[in-house]
């Protein structure tokens, strides 16, 4: 979904548990290391693609170690959850942007 802005994450590969992939997901496009205490499951969201079913969900990362770079995606920005829905998303990103702004 090239242009779009989005949550980090990405797809459970085999035998992979969603924390698992979210750490490794976070080190891979935004080189910090997350412990798994540090993540605590949030929500989720469903969407239904074209070609896929996307059941994702959503945790809260409260400590991490390293500094956020941009290793897969030419942009990275730090905003408020209530400026979110500013910034174009993907479809099943959308519904988690009021949770998060009511909640922060």
């Amino acid at each position: 979904m090239a242009g779009l802005w989005e949550f980090p994450g990405g797809k459970v590969e085999a035998g992979e548990r969603p924390e698992e992939t979210l750490i490794r997901e976070l080190d891979e496009e935004l080189g910090i290391t997350v412990a798994e205490p540090c993540l605590a499951p949030f929500t989720f969201a469903s969407h239904t693609y074209p070609d896929f079913q996307l059941l994702m969900p959503l945790y809260l990362c409260r400590r991490w170690e390293g500094t956020v770079v941009a290793r897969e995606h030419s942009a990275l920005k730090w905003v408020r959850p209530r400026e979110l829905s500013q910034y174009p998303m993907p479809p099943a990103d959308l519904p988690l942007i009021p949770m998060l702004r009511d909640l922060l």
